[in-house]
């Protein structure tokens, strides 16, 4: 799975996910941190087959967009904790995922 992580997700989120055997990267390794969301969705995101983020406004623009797409963007809705317990809940819950549970703007998990 080709997968973008939005800039307020850890950055120590890639490794993992890439151990895994995902293509992953961040908008920070990208250098596009500060990219409105609009341009992220339409030109960079469509490089992938999923991207996360935190931001409940990104999914809800997103949501309301009725062009097609080949990403599917996901508010990831795990409460805030300190960035260790994190990454290991969201490992757990993606592991577990069923993806085509979900459609783009959805809360995830």
């Amino acid at each position: 799975m080709r997968i973008l992580l939005d800039e307020n997700l850890p950055e120590s989120l890639a490794h993992p996910l890439r151990e895994c055997g995902h293509h992953v990267d961040t908008i920070n390794s990208l250098r596009l941190k500060g990219l409105d969301n609009g341009t992220l969705y339409r030109h960079v995101a469509q490089n992938y087959d999923v991207c996360s983020t935190k931001d409940a406004g990104f999914a809800h623009n997103v949501r309301q967009m009725q062009e097609a797409s080949t990403v599917t963007l996901l508010r990831v809705a795990l409460p805030q904790q300190p960035v260790k317990p994190f990454v290991t809940t969201f490992l757990e819950h993606f592991h577990q995922t069923d993806w085509q549970k979900y459609s783009n703007g959805s809360d995830w998990p």
